[in-house]
């Protein structure tokens, strides 16, 4: 363990590293003081050490008045001691002129490396007897500008007061900003919460367009299907018919019957086609408000950008004033203490009348010390007012700081109101948006009944098909008795083609002769059977095809229609309008692409 002579032994090892020269037994107020040093050859400076000017007594380094830094160090290691300097400002320093201080240099671990003597502030005059006489007597001609300094003191008490007022102001005005700015970040977060949802409401939307428009395609395809049923049931049953049409006459009923069918099929055709183009209006119509919907969404969301942008700025601006505030606030302080030296000169001139009051008797003074103590006080009355100048000046200057200030505020709530009518306008385009998707789902649900309906048209429709396939059915069962009937006609007449047997020609005369001449009677009854018996099916054949329409984009055979139907089955047709291909089968999206690559 240390024992307290070692300890006292390297105290005074590190005190004698560091050695202050020159130091003087006072040093005159209001000026800076310079002191100098010399570090030994044994220390090794550090750019975090410092010199302090300490009150005699002190116990810690954290008992300080003031300290400055140490100049950088360009020496080398082992180098020759060398001088340096330590200069204190002359605000920085005390004020009491009885106590006394001294210089102390600390290292960068908290240290103390070297201590000089004693010394005290003081005018230079005070030192001899004769100084209290001479300070009497050094105010006797500036009463005058001791009032006027006790004037101007009051008005710069006044501005610093007005100055207060004003930094309260805004101080207020700080906070209330705040709290706005607090309330619009906090609809903005609203706002982006509501945007988001209705973003998944749109998402949603376009889900339900997309399946409502796989559902059409599927219905699309389903009567095209059904179509082509019909179309190879009429092509049979027109086969049918022309095969029927030498028949009896309850053949014929059976396809007037048909016919009616078939028609009221068309028809039923027609109407679903025409419920097939409006849905796809309707859809078409819906996905052009989607589109319309999702582009004011993108412009909601770029106003919303640049109103963050916006609040950023204002934030930014925000902290500049708060750090101009605290600016304001340390020039604040310092006035408030230019103000208390101002009040000690005014208690020093007030002493010093007193003492002038008391000395006025003394008259034993020469007039040419009167005029040297006069020079002196006239010396000190101007850096009094120096002092004054500067310190009305730099209210100035804090005064137009705060009008700056003041400016920068009302910019920043012009722009908060800018702010707040933005978010005005996007909550009534919100609305707006609401009410069209209120709108647009009102729509989905009259589309969702009208295809309800197209489901029991189509069913009502497959039914119909069912009962014409049953008729179809017992048609071919009809024509396949009538078949026999005339093939069995057919050799009943080529039994009576057949010429007769060689063997006996003179058997029978009479008999050949009378049916020969019943045949000739019935062929003068009915001469135009009888050149040719199946003239009226092949007639009936040839009128049917001649009534058969093609279609010139898909070259489909259509029998029993009349040239408007015809040109209705046409333009049902989906068209590409550069090749004149037909796109039926194909998806939109399919057929735009192949329209698109024409164009490029």
């Amino acid at each position: 363990m240390e024992s307290p002579k070692d300890a006292a032994d390297s105290t005074a090892r590190t005190f004698s590293q560091v050695v202050f020269t020159d130091t003087p037994y006072s040093y005159p107020p209001s000026t800076s003081v310079t002191c100098c040093y010399t570090l030994t050859t044994a220390y090794q400076p550090n750019s975090r050490d410092w010199v302090g000017i300490f009150k005699v007594g002190w116990s810690t380094t954290k008992d300080y008045h003031t300290f400055v830094w140490v100049e950088p160090s360009l020496d080398v290691v082992g180098q020759q001691s060398a001088t340096r300097q330590a200069v204190f400002t002359e605000y920085y320093l005390p004020k009491d002129e009885l106590d006394f201080y001294q210089f102390c240099y600390v290292d960068s671990t908290g240290q103390v490396r070297g201590a000089s003597t004693p010394f005290h502030f003081k005018n230079p005059a005070g030192q001899n007897p004769e100084s209290s006489m001479d300070e009497d007597l050094m105010v006797i001609t500036t009463q005058q500008q001791v009032e006027l300094s006790r004037h101007e003191r009051a008005e710069l008490q006044k501005e610093l007061d007005q100055i207060r007022g004003e930094n309260e102001t805004l101080k207020n005005n700080l906070q209330m900003e705040q709290q706005q700015a607090a309330s619009m970040k906090g609809q903005n977060e609203q706002k982006e919460k509501e945007m988001s949802r209705l973003v998944r409401e749109m998402d949603q939307i376009k889900e339900q367009n997309e399946n409502l428009k796989s559902t059409l395609q599927q219905q699309v395809k389903e009567t095209d299907d059904l179509k082509e049923e019909m179309m190879k049931q009429q092509r049979d049953a027109a086969e049918q018919n022309n095969q029927s049409l030498s028949l009896d006459g309850a053949s014929r009923l059976n396809e007037t019957h048909a016919q009616e069918k078939y028609d009221r099929a068309v028809m039923k055709i027609k109407l679903l086609k025409e419920e097939r183009e409006q849905l796809r209006r309707i859809v078409d119509a819906q996905s052009q408000e989607t589109d319309m919907l999702n582009s004011k969404l993108k412009e909601q969301e770029r106003q919303l950008l640049k109103m963050g942008d916006s609040i950023q700025l204002l934030k930014v601006d925000l902290q500049s004033s708060e750090k101009e505030k605290e600016r304001l606030s340390a020039e604040l302080l310092r006035s408030q203490s230019l103000a208390h030296d101002m009040d000690d000169v005014k208690t020093e001139n007030q002493e010093l009348c007193r003492r002038l009051a008391r000395q006025m008797t003394l008259q034993n003074c020469s007039d040419d010390e009167l005029k040297v103590k006069c020079q002196t006080l006239d010396g000190q009355l101007q850096d009094a007012r120096r002092k004054l100048a500067a310190e009305r000046e730099e209210t100035k200057n804090t005064k137009r700081q705060a009008e700056s200030l003041e400016k920068d505020l009302q910019e920043v709530r012009v722009q908060l109101e800018k702010v707040a009518s933005t978010c005005v306008d996007a909550q009534r385009i919100r609305d707006k948006q609401e009410l069209q998707l209120t709108m647009e789902r009102d729509a989905m649900a009259d589309a969702r009944e009208t295809l309800a309906d197209k489901d029991g048209l189509i069913e009502e429709k497959e039914q119909m098909i069912m009962l014409v396939r049953h008729e179809k059915e017992e048609l071919a069962r009809d024509n396949q008795t009538l078949m026999s009937d005339i093939e069995g006609l057919r050799r009943a007449y080529a039994e009576l083609q057949a010429p007769p047997p060689a063997d006996s020609p003179h058997l029978q005369p009479d008999t050949n002769t009378s049916a020969a001449n019943d045949w000739q009677q019935q062929q003068q009854e009915s001469p135009e059977q009888a050149d040719n018996p199946y003239e009226n099916i092949d007639m009936g054949a040839g009128t049917e095809e001649e009534q058969s329409l093609v279609c010139r984009h898909c070259q489909e055979c259509f029998p029993c229609i009349t040239r408007n139907e015809l040109e209705q089955h046409e333009s049902s047709h989906r068209l590409c309008p550069f090749c004149t291909m037909v796109c039926d089968n194909m998806e939109q999206s399919v057929f735009e692409d192949h329209v698109y690559s024409h164009e490029l």
